[in-house]
């Protein structure tokens, strides 16, 4: 038996010359500096109300 296959959810796009979140006008490099510089996820989720808990696993993978 063959699993189906599952899309992923897409949380990145590219555009203006950079990588954003999808949907928002956050840049995935604030996400990624915010993130190397200690914050913990759910500090980052504040940080950015845009961005749910859940995605950021996914952001950051």
């Amino acid at each position: 038996m063959t699993a189906a296959p599952t899309l992923a959810k897409r949380y990145i796009e590219q555009r203006d010359r950079g990588y954003w979140i999808e949907g928002t006008r956050i840049s995935l490099d604030s996400v990624v500096y915010a993130s190397l510089n200690g914050k913990s996820p759910e500090s980052i989720a504040q940080d950015f109300p845009l961005l749910s808990f859940d995605s950021l696993p996914e952001i950051a993978s």
